[in-house]
This record gives C-alpha cells, structure tokens and sequence, in this order.
C-alpha cells in the first residue's frame, strides 16, 4: 500500500554544455528553472546562485494525497512524444525523474504500475527517490 502524504514529481536534466533554450526546443515545454553554466539564477531559497552546471527542471507542484502514476504522466505528456528526441537528451545530458516525498510513518512504501514503467523505460529516464519520514514531535 502506498503510503506517501504528499510528493512532488519533476524531470530534471544537467549537463556543462546544456544550453536550456535548446533543450526547450527539443522537449517542446517551457522550464521552471532552465540556466546555463556559470549563469547566475535565483534558488528556491532566494538567494542567487551560479550555476555549477547548465540546469533544465521541468515539474509539478507538490500534491497531498500524492498519485505518482498520475503525476509522472502528467510531466511527461506535455512533452515531446517523439523518442529520437530523447534519445538525444538523455545521450547528451544526465536526466531522470525525480521523486521528492514525505511518508505519513516511519515506514511504507509505493508502487509504480506498468504503463508508468515503461513510460520512463521508453525515454530511458531512471527514478531518483528523495524520500523522508515524518519529523519528531516531543
């Protein structure tokens, strides 16, 4: 049984000589961060950064109950359908999805079905799990 309370779904692709306007036009969708390297951009902490390597995220937004399945889908669907196209990103850049998530326990779990599976296997997206159990209260 899953057992996330809520959970966050994103790709994310890097690369020293990524250059996000032409990673854009190849995945066919605007980013919530696309920068360069060495270019300067403002962290989700608010401070600006420079860029140690060019970064291209592209995401939802957090979702409480989560529904991975869906979430997953609904990142990849707006994007480019063609898989030359990825074959081509992900050649050239490392990308994978990223799944940030806090577990309503100490313990659980999640399940991906199939059709999401191969959602990923078709474009050769490996799963990065940023999981995290429930704070200690006192």
């Amino acid at each position: 049984m899953d057992s996330l309370q809520r959970a966050v779904v994103s790709l994310l692709i890097d690369g020293d000589d990524l250059i996000p306007a032409e990673v854009t036009a190849i995945l066919g969708a605007t980013p919530q961060l696309g920068v360069a390297k060495g270019e300067a951009f403002l962290a989700t902490h608010g401070k600006m950064m420079e860029a140690k390597t060019g970064k291209w995220q592209f995401g939802g937004d957090w979702e409480s109950p989560p529904n991975l399945d869906r979430q997953i889908n609904d990142v990849l669907c707006v994007l480019t359908k063609d898989m030359s196209a990825w074959t081509e990103i992900t050649n050239r850049f490392h990308c994978y999805i990223s799944i940030g998530g806090y577990f309503n326990d100490w313990t659980g779990g999640m399940t991906l079905a199939p059709n999401t599976l191969k959602l990923l296997s078709d474009r050769s997206l490996p799963i990065d799990f940023d999981l995290y159990a429930p704070a200690v209260s006192d």
